[in-house]
């Protein structure tokens, strides 16, 4: 039950930091609207200084550069797999409807919920951290290429330019390359530097969701049989099967990450629903009123999904 308590305390924690949010757009002190200026900080400061700082406390070694391979390709793989079965899970002769549907049920929110979870239970120097980094980097090149397909259902819509320039994963290779460099050894305030920054990533997040949150009727969110059933695969279906795959691999010793390994692929998909999920309907021509429903409706469901299934799987783990 301890393990239970602690996330569970993480993820009320979390709840908490959405209310101001909340409370500013109902009081109507700030707009729903003004939130995508604290998303772009998010993305474009806020990530990127928690991945360098992240990088430049991990600790190279030929096992861990091996792993990170094993879980780059295995990430991979369960994205890919999540992307044909949501063509049969998810129907809907809308095909704007479908592929909303479809995005969100493959695509959660590592960024701006699990990796400040990972943060707070496992610590930023953790192996866990270094995994979803990867799952991460992964999560959003595949995001702006196979995502925006299934959003706008024109494939001349992929950006891969922007999919391999994202600020996260030049943060990442910018933290690698500074660490094999030996760069924080003689001059640690760059980590001290970049701790500053990454410390506004879970507030920030957070008040960006209750913002959100507080512009939808609550009604509508929860009584939406397509948000239950598409959090059902994002929530349940996909981590549960995540997992899986990780202990079948750790069966095999060249591709045995461990404890670790199993952590990281349960907290990468079984976060809610990506929040990049309504500016991507806006931006691509989507399915906009959806997208904000799955992606809150979602996060409001995670609050039991999250510490229920880290619990039960901590029993076997």
């Amino acid at each position: 039950m301890d393990t239970f308590m602690i996330m569970l305390k993480n993820v009320l924690i979390f709840v908490l930091l959405a209310v101001p949010g909340y409370l500013l757009v109902r009081g109507k002190i700030l707009t729903a609207k003004e939130s995508g200026t604290l998303s772009k900080l998010l993305t474009n400061i806020g990530m990127p200084f928690l991945i360098l700082s992240s990088a430049l406390k991990l600790e190279f070694n030929g096992e861990l550069t091996k792993n990170i391979i094993v879980v780059g390709a295995l990430g991979v793989v369960f994205i890919l797999f999540m992307f044909f079965t949501t063509g049969l899970f998810c129907r809907d002769k809308n095909e704007k409807i479908r592929g909303m549907m479809r995005f969100c049920a493959i695509f959660a929110n590592n960024g701006f919920i699990g990796i400040p979870l990972v943060a707070a239970v496992f610590g930023s120097d953790s192996i866990v951290m270094a995994y979803i980094i990867i799952l991460n980097i992964l999560n959003n090149v595949l995001m702006f290429t196979l995502g925006v397909y299934l959003v706008s259902g024109d494939k001349k819509a992929i950006n891969v330019k922007k999919a391999l320039l994202n600020p996260v994963l030049l943060a990442f290779i910018a933290g690698v390359a500074l660490n094999l460099l030996g760069v924080n050894k003689f001059l640690p305030e760059l980590q001290t530097y970049a701790t500053h920054f990454s410390g506004i990533v879970t507030p920030l997040s957070m008040l960006v969701l209750g913002m959100k949150l507080a512009e939808v009727p609550m009604k509508k969110l929860l009584t939406s049989g397509q948000m239950y059933y598409v959090s059902g695969l994002r929530l349940v279906l996909y981590p549960a099967l995540a997992v899986g795959v990780m202990l079948l691999t750790n069966l095999i010793p060249v591709l045995d990450l461990g404890t670790d390994g199993i952590l990281a692929f349960f907290i990468a998909y079984a976060m809610p629903v990506a929040g990049l999920a309504s500016a991507f309907a806006d931006q691509y021509g989507g399915d906009g009123e959806n997208a904000v429903i799955l992606t809150l409706g979602s996060t409001v469901l995670s609050v039991v999904t999250i510490p229920v299934l880290y619990w039960l799987l901590r029993l076997f783990v």
